[in-house]
């Protein structure tokens, strides 16, 4: 415990270094996760590029947590998450959608409610990633607009199909009021039609990927830690935790081992990558 609070101290402008590269990125990765602290649920807000790391911990999840976080208030880049609404609050900044949640939800569609345009829509969002992967393998910087209308177009197409298609296939079911409810597909369906500009930030920038798998990766070792030690204690437990996470976790994307990013930081020269 006390090596963990003399470390803490020791990484606090370290992390403010690293948070301020995060804010001035081009693509940034956001999510969060319940934890356990202090016999309370609280929640690890996530913020992550391939080579940096962040970790903070707040009794809320959502703007009220972001905006005393302070990475997504001033960001101006692209915001890469999985449709959590408070992150679309923040509008300085564009906004990307993670396709691997999409093709999740449409699979559901397609196995459970037996929609054939869910099969279509992950069939045409794979085959776009296939396209930017190939023209990126051939050095391309960006799809060119011609291109990017028709497969827009076929989006939409596939949108249009499943409307109806919903509209043949669900029942109607109707609340206390009467007023009919929108099925879980065409709930779906509406999300993709309203965001589909970020949906497809993958294919209009090259620069940003098609899932969120960066953030949900850097967000397992939190998740591991709980789940070996039960939960964080102490007053200070999460957000040391959370301090020291975000430094190792920049280190080990660096080169650097968990070892040498200690041995820096005690003497008090902790790595930090350059802007």
């Amino acid at each position: 415990m006390n090596a963990g609070q003399r470390l803490y101290q020791q990484l606090e402008q370290p992390l403010k270094d690293i948070k301020e590269l995060i804010s001035n990125s081009n693509v940034v990765h956001f999510d969060e996760t319940g934890v356990r602290d202090s016999g309370k649920t609280k929640w690890i807000h996530g913020a992550s590029t391939p080579n940096l790391t962040c970790y903070e911990v707040h009794e809320k999840r959502g703007g009220e947590a972001s905006a005393e976080i302070d990475i997504l208030p001033g960001f101006k880049g692209t915001a890469v998450h999985d449709h959590w609404k408070p992150y679309y609050t923040y509008t300085d900044c564009c906004h990307a959608e993670c396709n691997a949640h999409n093709v999740r939800y449409l699979r559901d569609i397609l196995e459970n409610y037996k929609q054939e345009w869910a099969g279509d829509m992950i069939s045409l969002l794979i085959e776009i990633n296939r396209r930017v992967g190939d023209l990126k393998e051939a050095n391309y910087k960006s799809m060119n607009f011609k291109e990017n209308l028709m497969w827009l177009s076929r989006y939409h197409m596939i949108i249009e199909k499943g409307i109806e298609e919903d509209y043949q296939k669900s029942p109607k079911i109707f609340n206390k009021k009467g007023k009919e409810k929108k099925s879980k597909a065409l709930q779906l369906l509406f999300k993709l039609q309203k965001y589909d500009i970020e949906t497809l930030a993958f294919m209009c920038d090259f620069e940003v990927p098609f899932d969120n798998n960066i953030a949900e990766r850097d967000l397992r070792m939190p998740k591991l830690r709980q789940k070996i030690s039960g939960c964080f204690r102490g007053k200070f437990g999460a957000k040391v935790f959370c301090r020291i996470r975000s430094y190792i976790s920049t280190a080990k994307k660096n080169g650097l081992s968990a070892m040498e990013a200690f041995h820096l930081a005690i003497k008090g020269k902790a790595f930090v990558p350059e802007g």
